[in-house]
């Protein structure tokens, strides 16, 4: 299952609205393989960075990333990435997005723990459920 920016800032966030969602969501599949991508890391450390703080960073680093296989982005990727995020850039996808969808294209991914709807119009089954 592929893991978002979106659902981790949720998950770490005890605030936020959909905490809870993404937390049951994660129970309901904690034996599913869980996979994202550095930029999906990089965007992800910054955000928590900003908005909760060192101690969120800590968090992410040791008690979330260590369960989550970091997939990396090769150049094949990147360029194919960059070459629909171009064509699409009136859709206001965001390149990380546009590199997580061609990822989860090239792996055969089916599941998305996501918040962002372009993985469900991208025909992805996400959780938590919309």
């Amino acid at each position: 299952m592929f893991v978002d920016t979106s659902a981790l800032l949720a998950l770490l966030d005890g605030d936020d609205v959909r905490h809870e969602g993404v937390q049951a969501a994660c129970a309901q599949r904690a034996d599913d393989d869980l996979v994202t991508h550095g930029y999906v890391v990089a965007e992800s450390l910054a955000v928590t960075r900003r908005r909760l703080g060192i101690g969120g960073v800590v968090a992410l680093m040791d008690d979330v990333l260590p369960s989550i296989e970091v997939l990396p982005v090769d150049l094949e990727l990147y360029v194919e990435a960059q070459r629909r995020y171009r064509a699409a850039l009136p859709s206001g996808v965001s390149f990380v997005d546009r590199i997580s969808l061609t990822l989860i294209e090239r792996e055969e991914i089916t599941m998305a723990l996501v918040l962002d709807p372009d993985f469900a119009r991208a025909g992805l089954e996400v959780l938590p459920g919309t």
